[in-house]
C-alpha cells in the first residue's frame, strides 16, 4: 500500500508539472515568449487561494471554489499589469523582466509578514474532499483529480493550437514584422495570451496548496521556472504532446534518485545528483533532438497541393482518381 501511496504521489506531481509546462507551452510554445515569470504566477495563484480560503484572522474563509476561481482572477489581473508594462520587450529584455518579478514576487511572501506569515507560511490547509476521502486512499483520489484536470488542460490547449488563433501565434512567434505587415494587432495577442497563461499557471498554484498541505515562500524559488521549461524542451517546443510527456519523464528521473542507497555524508551529493541529472538530459536532447522528444508538426501543404517537376498543380478533390479510371478504361 505504501509503494501505491508514492507512485500515486509521485503521479500528482509529474501531473502538476504538466499542467505548468501546457500553460508555459501556449505562450512560451505557440507564441514564443521567453518567458521566466512562471515561479511568480504560480506562487500568485497559490497565495490568493490560501488567503481566500482559511479561516479568519489571517484570510476570509471563503469556500474552495471560491478561492480557486479568485485565484485565477487575482493572477490574471496582475499578470495583465506585468504583460501591459513588459511585452513592448523582447527577447533578453523580457526574460530579465519576468524573472524579476517572479523574485519580487518571492521577496514580498518573505517580508510581508502581516500577510502570508512570513517565513512560517501556513500549514496543515484543507484538501477538497478530505473528510469524504480520509488516510492513504486520499492520494489515489487527488492523483486521479490532477490527471483529470490535466487532460482538460491538453484538451483545451490543443483546441487552442489547431484553432485560427494557434495559427495567428505561430505566425507572430516565426515572423513578427510579416505579420504585423498585414495589420495584425501583435501586442494586443501577446498580452491576451500572456494573460491566458499565466492565469492557467496561477490555477494549478492551488492543486500545488493541495498538494503540499502548506505554503512558504521557500516552496517558489527559480528551480521551479527552470524546472518547468526544462520540461517543456525535453518534451519538445510548441507540441502539447510533448510538455505532457517530457513533464513526466523529468520528474521521474528527479524522484528515482531518492532510491540510490548512499551514506548518511553524502545524501547532498546526492541531492545535486538530480540537478546533474536534469542538465545532462538536457544537453543530450539538445544535441540529438534538437527539437525535443516530439517535435511540433505542421499539417503539411501537400494535402492540398502536389508537387511535380518543380511545379505547382492544383487537384481538385476527387480528379486524380477519375482520370486514373478512365486510363483504365
Amino acid at each position: 500500500m505504501e509503494i501505491l501511496v508514492f507512485l500515486s504521489g509521485l503521479i500528482a506531481l509529474g501531473g502538476i508539472y504538466a499542467m505548468l509546462a501546457v500553460a508555459l507551452n501556449v505562450n512560451g510554445g505557440l507564441l514564443g515568449l521567453w518567458d521566466l515569470g512562471v515561479v511568480g504566477y504560480f506562487a500568485v495563484g497559490a497565495y490568493s487561494y490560501t488567503l481566500l480560503t482559511i479561516d479568519a484572522p489571517e484570510g476570509l474563509g471563503l469556500p474552495m471554489f471560491a478561492g480557486v476561481i479568485g485565484s485565477v482572477i487575482i493572477t490574471g489581473l496582475l499578470s495583465l499589469f506585468i504583460g501591459y508594462t513588459s511585452l513592448r520587450l523582447q527577447n533578453e529584455y523580457l526574460l530579465i523582466t519576468t524573472f524579476a518579478f517572479a523574485e519580487i514576487i518571492r521577496i514580498l511572501a518573505v517580508n510581508e509578514e502581516w500577510l502570508t506569515n512570513g517565513n512560517i507560511g501556513f500549514f496543515g490547509l484543507d484538501k477538497p474532499f478530505q473528510n469524504l476521502i480520509p488516510g492513504a486512499n486520499y492520494m489515489l483520489f487527488f492523483s486521479g483529480l490532477v490527471l483529470i484536470s490535466l487532460a482538460v488542460f491538453y484538451f483545451f490547449a490543443q483546441r487552442l493550437a489547431d484553432s485560427p488563433m494557434g495559427r495567428y501565434m505561430r505566425a507572430i512567434r516565426e515572423n513578427e514584422i510579416v505579420t504585423q505587415s498585414i495589420g495584425k494587432k501583435i501586442f494586443a495577442t501577446k498580452l491576451k495570451v500572456f494573460v491566458l497563461s499565466s492565469s492557467m499557471v496561477g490555477l494549478v498554484g492551488c492543486f500545488y496548496v493541495w498538494y503540499m498541505s502548506i505554503i512558504a515562500p521557500n516552496m517558489f524559488t527559480s528551480a521551479i521556472t527552470f524546472t518547468v521549461w526544462t520540461a517543456l524542451v525535453l518534451g519538445g517546443i510548441g507540441n502539447n504532446r510533448g510538455a505532457v510527456i517530457g513533464a513526466f519523464v523529468l520528474i521521474l528521473v528527479q524522484e528515482a534518485t531518492r532510491f540510490i542507497p548512499v551514506p548518511a555524508e553524502y545524501s547532498v551529493v546526492l541531492a545535486g545528483l538530480r540537478q546533474f541529472i536534469s542538465g545532462m538530459m538536457l544537453v543530450l536532447v539538445l544535441r540529438f533532438l534538437p527539437q525535443g522528444l516530439i517535435a511540433e508538426k505542421f499539417k503539411s501543404v501537400e494535402k492540398l497541393f502536389k508537387f511535380h517537376d518543380n511545379s505547382l498543380i492544383l487537384e481538385p478533390k476527387g480528379v486524380g482518381k477519375n482520370a486514373a479510371s478512365q486510363g483504365a478504361e
